[in-house]
């Protein structure tokens, strides 16, 4: 453990190191967990209010896994751990401080879907999507250090991308499996904003 080293009254006192900041979007991050157990009834709304209010004057990560703690989602079964999105002539997207399951099941016909995973609550080291798509299109936007396998997916008349740069030691692992006819897969990272197009979309 890495300490700071302090002297008073001639005898040498041993600090824990400070705490690591907490920024907006973690603060974002954690006002999405405790929603998220407001909305599946483990938080009535005066526990609520009470974490919402802890989390938004906290200084410090800390601060914030301590209002978090006990709202790690529980497996309960097969379903615990799994969201499923589906999309019929229509657009269907998940992004910001959204809760990622272990295993996202997506169908789309006729539609466009996006998941963004940039600002995203992931408790997993590994993530499945898996995809059922015809005439449509998928696009899994993923943070620098992720590692991505797309093998697994099955094309007809379709086509697959990732690209993604090499991926960190200890980053999270996505894997994409599934189908494809007539549609495409993609997963990149975010684009960068540049000065002169503020607006520039992720």
């Amino acid at each position: 453990m890495v300490t700071i080293r302090s002297t008073f009254g001639g005898m040498s006192l041993e600090q824990p190191p400070p705490m690591p900041r907490a920024s907006d979007n973690d603060r974002e991050r954690a006002a999405a967990v405790v929603q998220e157990a407001h909305s599946d009834g483990r938080l009535d709304f005066e526990e609520l209010d009470e974490r919402l209010t802890q989390i938004y004057s906290a200084k410090t990560q800390l601060e914030l896994r301590n209002a978090t703690a006990d709202l790690v989602p529980v497996r309960s079964g097969s379903n615990a751990a799994e969201v499923v999105i589906r999309a019929k002539h229509s657009a269907q997207k998940r992004e910001g401080a959204w809760q990622v399951p272990e295993r996202v099941v997506a169908t789309a016909e006729h539609s466009s879907l996006r998941l963004d995973f940039t600002d995203a609550v992931v408790r997993w080291p590994e993530i499945e999507v898996s995809a059922d798509i015809q005439h449509s299109s998928i696009v899994m936007i993923v943070p620098p250090g992720w590692s991505v396998s797309i093998d697994d997916v099955e094309l007809s008349h379709g086509s697959s991308k990732n690209k993604t740069t090499a991926a960190a030691p200890n980053g999270v692992h996505l894997r994409v499996t599934g189908r494809a006819k007539h549609s495409s897969f993609v997963v990149r990272h975010p684009r960068k904003r540049h000065w002169w197009w503020p607006w520039y979309r992720k």
